[in-house]
């Protein structure tokens, strides 16, 4: 209990005392159930008190609830993005070690073919030679998803780069002419247009 309601509870016996040596004059019977009022009406807001103060307890205490809950959501989604980052990072170097050890192959049979061209002379066996080591890595590019893309006849500003126009009567305007570098795409997205020589109308050259 606390001071105010102590106070409060002295000063209704107190009056209680007063009133019961008085009189019994009208007047005090008036001032009695006047007093009686006021104690009911006393009670009536300690007990909304007393109602406040518990309400106000759950209250605070959901309140630390909701907090910890908060707390222990916000941990978890850091935790969450620091692990799909180690585990990008880690998809990322399996990808790389998978391409290189494949590579490894390729590099094997150039330095096979390397060693093989010091003792002949023979250019159709080295060109096979160089020829068989291009299929390989142009299968390897292949199984990791990397396909050259095929020469178009039509200049196509999505897939090729025009690096030079010429004026030609063997090509119809906005045609290749040239491949001077072969474009590429990555499952299929371009990843390198295709450098090319396009054919343009007299009047379009500058």
């Amino acid at each position: 209990m606390d001071n105010n309601q102590q106070t409060l509870e002295n000063n209704q016996e107190q009056n209680k005392e007063e009133l019961k040596e008085a009189p019994q004059s009208q007047e005090n019977v008036n001032q009695q159930e006047e007093v009686v009022d006021k104690d009911k009406l006393i009670q009536e807001l300690l007990k909304e008190n007393e109602e406040l103060k518990a309400k106000l307890q759950k209250t605070e205490e959901a309140a630390k609830r909701l907090s910890a809950l908060y707390q222990a959501v916000v941990k978890d989604f850091e935790d969450y993005k620091l692990r799909m980052i180690k585990e990008k990072e880690q998809v990322k170097e399996e990808a790389i070690e998978k391409f290189a050890k494949a590579f490894l192959d390729v590099v094997d049979n150039f330095e096979k073919a390397i060693e093989s061209f010091k003792y002949t002379n023979d250019i159709n066996s080295i060109l096979q030679g160089i020829q068989m080591t291009h299929y390989q890595v142009v299968n390897l590019l292949q199984n990791f998803g990397i396909e050259k893309i095929e020469d178009n006849h039509e200049f196509n500003p999505m897939i090729h780069e025009a690096i030079e126009t010429v004026k030609s009567s063997d090509y119809k305007p906005n045609q290749i002419v040239k491949v001077l570098q072969h474009g590429y795409r990555y499952k299929g997205k371009v990843i390198r247009p295709a450098k090319v020589v396009v054919s343009v109308e007299e009047e379009e050259i500058t």
